[in-house]
């Protein structure tokens, strides 16, 4: 067996050889003939070596055959083995280094010793031990190779082979060891794959027992994008996972975009496998629970699809002219109706109530309906209870509502959650255990669910979702605007390229914008659903489509009010447009402004200057700050207006004069190709910073990169291949020496400038012109720099003689002609000569800070939305506890002109706290399936409660001025169906107040004559600091106006207490404490009688005019806190009282605007800052 193992390794070492050769003659072919002969002969050598070994050890093996079967082993030597692990070493040491030559010498002694008759006569001199010496020396097996060895010894060497195969004590068996490792390690790995195996066939038969929980089509067949999106939603569930059990999850799915795709059951299974195929039991029980939720809420989807769909004809049925809205008010007036007439008659099922909310939007309840509407009361524990669904701890595979199969598969034990033994350490007692479901435990699946329980109200599912995409079916629909923009295209052929850009960057027409006097189909539809809630028999659906069918009805006259009031809306947005793309012609070099006396200029020779006293009047259609401020350029806004103007003050029908005066300027402003192409190319790269801001998640990064991008390409196509620097400053306020003071700190450059540049400040005493920038608003153009004599040079190791080159500084400037920062270029590092920046690159330079200002702005709106979320979430933490989690999603456009979400901060209720994501994930409509209700609810502008894996959702609009949703917050209640009374009535007043807060920073951030005076001291600082405080603010406006209508009749409760309530008391203590510090551990404040005769008007005055920011409140939060926070918000509503539960509110408001204001000093240091642009025009 030895020989074998010498001659195997033997041959593979020379077969590697051989190859080595090979290899080393095919590496050196290129080498030279001498090379080649040498390496020639190399390998005869090795080959003919290799084939003497052979041969010899072919010998060897035939002579050891020869000798095994001439001279058999003897039995005998079979005693020496044993499997005594205490002796082996030693018998093994014999068997191998001792005894194969002691006994042929011990036997040749005996021999001679019998031969000499050394035993008969004691007198024959004979020394055994020296011949036994002899012998030894004489056959040395290490000298001598021909020993002829007898049965004996043959038989201890096989008993040494037999002791080195099956006792692997000894220390130099290693071989032995080896082989039985390796024995044992295939053994492990067979029943690993057992295992494996045994698992794969039970959870593909799991997987084909879930696919029957699924609502199938007549075809047994659900949609492919279906799965996709359960799958892809699942990877929320498993962020905490090890990444080696989600490996397969971190493929990205490429997910199909249409419900063509189907699966049968085999098709499912052969699917989603390879997806779950690392998961632990833990995991995978997890993962049958998400997709048995996940087909409930498909099944209730596709119930809902048909409502939806019914709700469509009806829209249609009601809309026969096509107008494309339907009147609000009617539609609300006729559930109303059908309302009383449902509750009257039965008490099987009812709708929502359709005064009420979400039917109804917050602004159209009456207000006193938030803070003191006691007649719902409170829900009892035993309620609230019956309303939480509790979930199993095993995985529950439900089956319609009939049949249920509970799976269990347990693969891991206890020491590993796969199940799976390594080959280090695993043996025999891993595997034990292991139990998997034989597929006799399992019912078949005809059993689980019958063809009935895929049945949608009796009627097999098409296997179509018609609603899915309604929104986007019908974005058209009715929609006279674009049809009127067609018309504008075919009649102004020059503008038509440019009118066709600015289509194309638009607004997504899929999102529709609230109207509280008319609704379109996706916000009907939207509004039918919300009024019937969630489980509504087909019964009373058919009877609502029949009555509003019936009962709806418009006069003649309204219906043509309606078609003039879209038709004139039509003609409006068709004039916006063309002027819009006048305007663009026009700029040509995209500075943003046009020069009001080239405009004037221009029209004063229109029809030959017969409508000159006419054109005079056009500025009268500019406001008053807009006359004065800009009275010598005009913005794409002013433009439109100004024409406008001027289109009203001439004579005839306003169409024709319209565009007749729009063909005028359109031929007057010639424009060469060269200039065209130029124009393009300036309006595609000043379009590119904006799209990087609109679609950055909130991060200004993408935004410098386009910036300097758009310089580069620029300078290279448009500038003479122009090197150019570029920066971007933020004006800032910086405290030094206790005073505070404005610099100039640079956030980007271009690369060249990074270490000179980047986050250093310039002060105002620093030579520079970037402050006469800001100061002015105008641009500071230095020609030469090396003769301008107050230009800072930051580089300071380039050498005087080497700074030339052209400078300008541009203000960037906000909404509110504030200026904030600034845009520097410079030509330093150009080598030539001529190196100047010419009027056209001047121009589009503009354009650009006019873009990046824009850019900025939204930018800064974004986390100013953000901070303003997270005020009014914080408010309501601690007041509905049944609010588990909320979750704000911004909307971003899509390259196909519609939308995505993008997850931007996740609050978590229990503690407060939310988290705003610095690269906020995307969410797509066709990869979440099973988050349509976020879509939904910006298509309509609604509000949307629906089920989603299992718990309560409530998606609220976030609404821009126009009525649009510019992001979704998504409230999660767990397994609470309802919330409870007081926590309901709070959360529709925060969700008002933040609606009302978010509409005042977007008014601000769009108009610039919309800045307001601050009502709270804390509202004088800027920026997120103010977004912070704004909500507690208008809470504050609307608390005051409540406590405004208390009177003493109303206090009269209060004051009749003798020995108040505990809780009654701690809130008058926290109201008198703001007022009167000084009670503070006093025996007044612990009077009930002192505290209620402060009751009276003067302390409704005084709650009247505080403000609770002012640096002269003297009551510390902690004081305030102590008597406050301390009191369940439920108890307050469960005591009915309204003094009490305003007093409560205000307070509770006061303590937050304390707490902020605290910490607004540490928030932001050092804090952006803006100057006023002084009223003048700009210098070009």
């Amino acid at each position: 067996m030895d020989t074998e193992s010498e001659y195997s390794a033997y041959t593979s070492i020379l077969g590697s050889s051989e190859n080595l050769d090979s290899n080393a003659i095919q590496t050196q072919e290129r080498g030279g003939d001498w090379r080649t002969i040498f390496l020639d002969k190399m390998q005869d050598r090795g080959l003919k070596l290799q084939q003497k070994t052979l041969e010899n050890l072919k010998l060897q093996r035939a002579q050891e055959k020869k000798e095994k079967n001439s001279n058999p082993p003897d039995e005998q030597a079979k005693d020496w083995f044993s499997q005594d692990k205490a002796t082996v070493h030693t018998r093994a040491y014999l068997l191998d280094k001792l005894m194969p030559s002691i006994l042929p010498g011990v036997e040749a002694l005996l021999k001679e010793v019998e031969k000499r008759k050394v035993l008969e006569d004691n007198s024959i001199p004979f020394d055994p031990i020296l011949y036994l010496g002899e012998h030894l020396m004489r056959h040395n097996p290490d000298y001598v190779s021909d020993i002829q060895s007898n049965s004996y010894v043959q038989g201890l060497k096989e008993v040494l082979a037999d002791l080195k195969e099956q006792v692997f004590d000894l220390e130099f068996n290693r071989l032995g060891q080896l082989k039985e490792e390796l024995r044992e390690v295939q053994h492990q790995r067979a029943q690993i794959e057992s295992i494996r195996s045994q698992v794969k066939h039970e959870r593909r038969e799991v997987l084909a027992l879930q696919f029957q929980e699924w609502t199938l089509d007549v075809s047994r067949r659900i949609p492919l994008v279906l799965v996709q999106s359960a799958l892809k939603s699942f990877s929320e569930v498993i962020a905490h996972v090890p990444l080696d059990e989600k490996a397969a999850y971190e493929e990205e799915l490429d997910t199909v975009s249409t419900m063509e795709h189907m699966l049968n059951q085999e098709e499912f299974v052969e699917y989603v496998h390879p997806f779950i195929c690392r998961f632990s039991t833990d995991l995978f029980q997890e993962f049958l629970q998400h997709l048995s939720q996940c087909a409930d809420t498909f099944r209730e989807t596709i119930r809902h699809d048909i409502w939806r769909q019914m709700f469509s004809d009806l829209f249609f049925a009601c809309d026969p002219g096509k107008v494309g809205f339907l009147d609000r008010q009617r539609v609300l007036a006729l559930l109303e109706t059908f309302y009383e007439k449902i509750i009257s008659e039965t008490d099987e099922w009812q709708p929502r109530n359709p005064r009420q909310w979400p039917v109804v939007e917050l602004d159209e309840m009456d207000p006193t309906d938030f803070w003191a509407d006691f007649q719902e009361g409170v829900k009892s524990s035993e309620e609230q209870e019956g309303s939480v669904l509790s979930m199993s701890a095993t995985t529950q595979i439900s089956t319609g509502g009939e049949h249920h199969a509970t799976v269990s598969v347990q693969e891991a034990g206890p020491d590993k959650s796969e199940g799976f033994p390594s080959t280090a350490d695993s043996s025999e007692s891993h595997l034990t255990g292991l139990s998997f479901p034989t597929k006799s435990e399992a019912p078949p699946a005809a059993d689980i669910r019958s063809i009935e329980s895929h049945l949608i109200d009796g009627k097999p599912w098409s296997g179509k979702l018609l609603t899915a995409d309604l929104a986007i079916k019908y974005s058209s629909y009715g929609d006279k605007i674009q049809d009127e923009c067609n018309a504008a295209a075919s009649k102004f052929t020059d503008l038509h390229p440019i009118m066709s850009e600015i289509n194309s960057r638009g607004p997504s027409c899929i999102a529709s914008a609230f109207n509280d006097s008319a609704v379109n189909l996706p916000q009907f539809v939207q509004l039918m659903e919300t009024f019937l809630g969630e489980g509504a028999p087909h019964s009373f659906v058919e009877k609502l489509i029949n009555f509003i069918q019936k009962e709806y009805a418009e006069t003649e006259e309204e219906k043509m009010a309606l078609l003039s009031k879209v038709r004139h809306n039509a003609l409006v947005a068709r004039q916006k447009l063309v002027l819009q793309a006048l305007f663009v012609k026009w700029d040509n070099d995209g500075s943003g402004f046009l020069g009001l006396d080239e405009v004037e200029t221009l029209l004063f020779k229109y029809k030959e200057g017969m409508e000159t006293e006419v054109m005079a009047k056009g500025r009268e259609a500019l406001s008053s700050s807009q006359s004065q401020r800009s009275i010598q350029r005009l913005s794409a806004p002013e433009f439109c207006n100004y024409i406008q103007g001027v289109v009203k003050e001439l004579p005839g029908p306003d169409e024709e004069v319209f565009e007749s005066l729009v063909e005028y300027l359109t031929s007057s402003v010639e424009r060469s190709q060269a200039e065209k192409l130029r124009g393009a190319s300036r309006r595609k790269w000043l379009q590119q910073i904006q799209v990087a801001a609109e679609t950055s998640g909130g991060n200004l990064q993408p935004v410098y990169k386009a910036l300097f991008q758009a310089l580069y390409k620029d300078a290279e196509a448009h500038g003479n291949n122009k090197r150019i620097s570029a920066n971007i400053g933020l004006l800032e306020e910086n405290s030094a020496d206790g005073r505070w003071t404005q610099v100039i700190r640079y956030v980007a450059c271009t690369a060249d400038d990074t270490i000179y540049l980047l986050n250093k400040s310039l002060q105002r005493d620093m030579k520079g012109v970037s402050f006469a920038a800001v100061e002015s608003g105008t641009p500071q153009h230095v020609p030469r720099v090396q003769y301008h004599g107050n230009i800072h040079f930051w580089n300071t190791d380039r050498p005087e003689e080497d700074r030339k080159g052209s400078l300008i500084v541009l203000p960037l400037i906000d909404a509110q002609q504030r200026a904030f920062g600034t845009l520097s270029i410079d030509t330093m590092r150009e080598p030539r000569e001529r190196n100047i920046f010419l009027t056209h690159e001047i121009s589009f330079y503009q354009g650009v800070t006019n873009a990046f200002s824009a850019s900025y702005n939204h930018v800064q709106l974004i986390k100013d939305i953000l901070q303003l979320i997270s005020s009014a979430l914080a408010w309501i933490y601690s007041r509905a506890p049944n609010i588990r989690s909320i979750t704000t999603y911004l909307m971003e456009p899509s390259v196909d002109k519609g939308y995505v979400f993008r997850k931007m901060m996740s609050t978590d209720n229990n503690t407060g706290l939310s988290e705003m994501f610095n690269s906020p994930a995307t969410l797509r409509r066709r990869d979440n399936l099973f988050r349509d209700y976020l879509f939904k609810c910006a298509d309509s502008s609604e509000v949307i409660t629906t089920d989603a894996y299992g718990e309560r959702h409530i998606a609220v609009p976030i609404r821009n001025s126009a009525g649009r949703a510019l992001g979704v917050l998504d409230l999660s209640t767990g397994q609470c169906k309802e919330l409870p009374a007081h926590e309901y009535q709070d959360l529709q007043k925060m969700l008002q107040m933040l609606q009302e807060a978010c509409y005042e920073i977007l008014e601000e951030n769009l108009l610039s004559d919309t800045q307001k005076k601050p009502i709270l001291e804390a509202e004088r600082v800027s920026g997120q600091r103010r977004a912070a405080v704004l909500f507690h603010r208008f809470m504050l406006q609307d608390l005051r106006q409540c406590v405004s209508k208390l009177d003493h009749q109303s206090f009269a409760e209060l004051k009749s207490y003798k020995e108040p309530p505990t809780m009654v008391h701690s809130i008058l203590k926290a109201v008198l404490l703001i007022f009167c510090p000084h009670w503070a551990q006093s025996e007044e404040i612990e009077s009930w009688n002192q505290c209620k005769l402060k009751v009276n008007s003067d302390l409704i005055r005084k709650i009247l005019f505080f403000d609770p920011t002012a640096q002269s409140v003297q009551v510390k939060p902690e004081m305030l806190a102590k008597y406050i926070k301390g009191i369940p918000r439920g108890a307050v509503w469960k005591h009915g009282s309204i003094p009490a539960e305003h007093l409560y509110n205000w307070a509770f408001t006061c303590l937050s605007l304390m707490e902020l204001t605290e910490k607004i000093p540490n928030t932001q240091n050092p804090s952006l800052a803006t100057v006023p642009v002084p009223n003048r025009s700009e210098i070009a």
